[in-house]
């Protein structure tokens, strides 16, 4: 009988090339999910504690209303008042205003 050895020593399978499209699929998931978590248009990225207890239900309501004007109001206050809340909590209301921009798109509000 006899046997066959490869390069690699005896009893070991020849290595096989890694393919490199699950790997890259992967990554490129991973990265648009970071990108996604680092924008403020999300409802989990706004500190909802800091603003009175209803406002995230009328901001959703405009926007599953399509109410534009309620919408622009919402993003006017939250401007105005940016610098007020950043005295009060320590941080402006850059993720409210995020989300209110992001609502205003998914109502189809003109920009």
């Amino acid at each position: 009988m006899t046997t066959t050895r490869t390069s690699q020593g005896p009893g070991r399978r020849p290595r096989r090339p890694r393919r490199q499209g699950p790997l890259l699929l992967l990554a490129v998931a991973g990265l648009a999910a970071a990108l996604l978590a680092s924008s403020c248009d999300t409802a989990q990225q706004v500190p909802w504690a800091s603003y009175s207890s209803g406002l995230q239900i009328q901001i959703d309501a405009a926007t599953a209303t399509h109410n534009c004007a309620a919408l622009q109001v919402l993003l006017t206050a939250a401007n105005n008042t940016s610098h007020a809340h950043e005295k009060a909590t320590g941080f402006p209301n850059d993720a409210l205003v995020s989300y209110i921009q992001a609502a205003q798109e998914r109502a189809g509000c003109p920009t």
